[in-house]
């Protein structure tokens, strides 16, 4: 896959620039010495490394992902939808528009703490105009907003300089450890946090840039190795320079600290505007990115861009979003909320990772290899941020998300390129086969997997309702057409596809077998001794029994040549009634005769079609003499309380001849063991006004385990 060239931003412009001053913003200038004071040196480095080794596990999985994918438009949000899908890609990026238009507001809380400590004017109206300024400049252009940029950058570098070179206001040892006096360590992080975040900054501007695979990875690793320097220099210099009490009283002690109080002054001002700026122009391409798939509602609205590729509709709404936020919330409120934003799309971003190199699948060949405990690390580090910072929020987020993704579950969205979910579902059922298959069978895992050779897809509306009642809830049925199908597979596969939908439709495990056969008989052999060793082979082979005499001589021809696999594969026989069908589906006789060898599987199939037909089992026996029927009666009760038959099944003993007996019993549908001899079973079928289910065991059911 190579790499999209395009007119567009650099690296340096695109995405190193916009990501480290979002780093480098209001977290530095007016929070940095309040968490110095109350952690001390040792916990604020503490901090600071914990929240870049978030930051930096998940940067190296977004760059591995970079390296695999072409992510087109949307950062975090492309790189999750088109791993795991739109659904999941949704849920997390929603969360994630509205985290870059929180941040917005956060910025502009920021700006105008510093403005009125210099200036008497309303916090309101500082605010709103500079909330007005910025949404000029993202309105315009997304270009001249990082054109802007530099000029900011270059104001930072100063402000940094003068506040290396300013003077010391302490005379004492600096504390070590703080004893966390205005808020917990989980507290005081949650404060922090968002001075990292703005490593998505660049990655939501991967439309506009040039080259956004190498401009991403390059860029948004030296921004983050650049404010971890930083940072750590700034926890140095507070902690020497300036007391415990003063840095936990003053929040805007860094401007006396200055060597030229004007550059840190421009600097903070510069910063934090920037950063507003970026998660203005982030934000509404995120929006954009989910319209443009319909995650979100007014898409096509919201998915309009202008000539100059700028989604002009989505930066007004995330202008409104962000202004309303700014009218009702404080900085260090707005920062807890998001850090837990935030956090839950670095998670997802490491789960991606995780994912992809967990499952092994081949399409997965990032240029950039990383170890899979880098994934490992950010998404335990994420987890457990979370819910350390806020246990009760962090299970509200959880459960936004859930309902997020439900909802877009439902809307069918339909994807323009390929996901990994089949893949993981995929890994899951090869490690549960090479499990299972190590394990010795045995009867009491066995469950109703049918086999049903059919010739003709109409034929099985027929019998679907039956095949229903016999895998619901959990057993399993392959539909098996063996033809000279020609040309006309796809058609033919079509045809079967819609038969089987109502099943899959209640989450029934149905699939579809095409074969190109010119000898029946003896290519279903072949596919029976086949399949028996396969994962999930059928256990079951279904067939109908025709009205017609030739076919019942092929039908029968055809089960004697199954003695290859008839140990490893039951027999059901269905002879529908012409007239009466299955009635009312409501009362089953089970025939059961002392010597048979045919009632594990009989027993077994009547059960699973009297639960989904909430019906009525009658055991029915044929004794010789009536002297008989009492010890016969004894024996089928035992054998209901050994076989845990439903307690309200009846038993039935008659004193004759069965064939006389059979056909004066009325009832729904008769079970009894598949015989030997064609012309019994056309006797039986001939005689019973009822529909008829001939049943023969293979091994490996007991219904006595």
């Amino acid at each position: 896959m190579k790499d999209t060239h395009k007119e567009g931003l650099g690296t340096f412009e695109g995405v190193y620039t916009p990501t480290v001053l979002t780093i480098l913003g209001v977290v530095m200038y007016l929070r940095m010495g309040w968490i110095v004071g109350n952690s001390g040196i040792l916990g604020t480095l503490s901090i600071i490394i914990l929240a870049h080794m978030i930051t930096i596990s998940t940067t190296l999985s977004m760059s591995s992902m970079l390296t695999n994918i072409d992510i087109g438009a949307g950062g975090a949000y492309a790189i999750v939808s088109r791993s795991l899908g739109l659904e999941i890609g949704g849920a997390v990026g929603i969360p994630l528009y509205f985290s870059q238009t929180l941040s917005v507001a956060f910025y502009i809380t920021g700006f105008t703490e510093v403005w009125t400590s210099f200036f008497d004017h309303p916090r309101w109206l500082v605010g709103l105009i500079v909330w007005g300024i910025l949404t000029v400049l993202s309105v315009v252009s997304a270009r001249l907003a990082f054109r802007i940029q530099y000029f900011i950058l270059g104001a930072m570098v100063l402000s940094i300089a003068s506040f290396i070179l300013g003077p010391s206001l302490n005379s004492e040892s600096p504390v070590l450890i703080g004893n966390f006096e205005q808020s917990g360590y989980w507290e005081t992080f949650a404060i922090f946090f968002p001075a990292v975040t703005g490593i998505l900054s660049g990655a939501s501007m991967s439309g506009e840039l040039k080259s956004p695979r190498k401009s991403i990875i390059r860029g948004t690793l030296a921004a983050v190795m650049t404010g971890l320097a930083v940072y750590m220099l700034f926890a140095l210099l507070f902690a020497t320079r300036v007391p415990e009490e003063i840095l936990l009283s003053d929040h805007s002690i860094i401007l006396q600290l200055g060597k030229f109080r004007i550059l840190i002054v421009a600097g903070i001002m510069g910063a934090v505007l920037s950063s507003a700026l970026s998660s203005l122009v982030s934000a509404p391409r995120t929006l954009a990115a989910l319209a443009e798939n319909r995650s979100v509602p007014f898409a096509k609205i919201f998915a309009k861009k202008t000539a100059g590729n700028e989604p002009r509709n989505a930066v007004i709404v995330s202008s409104l979003i962000s202004l309303a936020v700014l009218l009702a919330s404080n900085l260090d409120s707005l920062a807890a909320m998001l850090t837990l934003f935030f956090l839950t799309t670095y998670c997802t971003i490491n789960l991606v990772v995780l994912v992809e190199q967990a499952i092994g699948v081949i399409s997965f060949r990032p240029r950039f290899r990383i170890s899979i405990l880098i994934p490992v690390i950010g998404l335990i580090g994420c987890l457990l941020s979370m819910f350390l910072i806020n246990k009760w929020f962090t299970w509200i987020t959880f459960i936004l998300i859930l309902v997020i993704y439900y909802m877009l579950r439902r809307k069918n969205l339909v994807s323009p390129w390929g996901d990994v979910r089949g893949g993981v579902f995929i890994s899951l059922a090869e490690w549960g086969a090479q499990k299972s298959m190590s394990m010795p069978y045995h009867p009491r895992l066995w469950k109703p997997s049918i086999l049903i050779p059919v010739e003709n897809p109409e034929d099985f509306k027929r019998i679907s309702r039956l095949i229903r009642s016999l895998i619901n809830p959990s057993g399993r049925v392959y539909y098996l057409t063996m033809n000279n199908v020609g040309n006309q597979r796809k058609e033919l596969e079509e045809k079967i596809d819609a038969v089987l939908q109502p099943l899959k439709e209640e989450n029934l495990f149905a699939q579809k077998i095409v074969i190109n056969s010119k000898d029946y008989n003896q290519d279903l052999n072949i596919v029976l001794q086949s399949l028996v060793h396969v994962f999930l082979p059928p256990n079951t082979i279904f067939f109908t029994i025709s009205e017609e005499t030739e076919k019942r001589k092929k039908f029968f021809e055809m089960v004697k040549n199954l003695e290859d696999v008839r140990k490893r594969i039951g027999l059901l026989c269905l002879r529908i009634h012409p007239k009466y069908g299955f009635g009312q589906e409501k009362n089953i006789h089970l025939w059961l005769r002392s010597k048979s060898k045919n009632y594990n599987l009989a027993v077994l199939s009547a059960i699973q079609i009297m639960k989904n037909w909430n019906g009525n089992l009658t055991l029915c026996r044929v004794a010789e003499h009536a002297s008989q029927v009492p010890n016969i009666e004894k024996e089928l009760l035992k054998f209901i309380e050994d076989a845990r038959l439903p307690i309200n099944t009846k038993i039935d003993v008659k004193v004759g001849n069965f064939y006389d007996l059979i056909k004066e019993q009325s009832t729904d549908l008769n079970i009894l063991g598949m015989s030997n001899s064609l012309g019994q079973i056309e006797n039986i079928i001939d005689q019973v006004p009822a529909s008829i289910l001939f049943v023969g065991d293979s091994e490996l059911e007991n219904v006595l385990v």
